[in-house]
């Protein structure tokens, strides 16, 4: 079973139906229709393609999200991808406001 190493150290095991989720959520924001059938087979391919970046059974969330991103681009949904990843970086400012906010 694939293990992820999730920002805070924390180790889960791969859960496919949180790449479906983030998706979904992108394409919900940008009010786009969807597919179900669709966002499992870019679910498919951003698997099929951290499948090399995966070291004793253990991958990094990051590395997981790069592959989303990689996907939705080359897949053609480019609004998507450019809302996947402005979400990201948005999370990661939040963490970095709590994490200064804690010190």
């Amino acid at each position: 079973m694939i293990e992820v190493e999730k920002r805070d150290g924390s180790i889960v095991g791969f859960d496919p139906s949180k790449i479906f989720s983030a998706i979904s959520k992108a394409f919900d924001s940008l009010h786009m229709e969807k597919d179900d059938a669709i966002i499992n087979l870019l679910v498919l391919r951003a698997t099929a393609d951290f499948q090399t970046k995966i070291k004793d059974n253990r991958i990094s969330v990051e590395m997981i999200q790069d592959s989303v991103e990689k996907t939705l681009s080359e897949s053609g949904y480019y609004p998507v991808a450019k809302t996947y990843i402005l979400y990201r970086k948005q999370r990661e400012n939040v963490r970095k406001i709590q994490s200064t906010a804690n010190e």
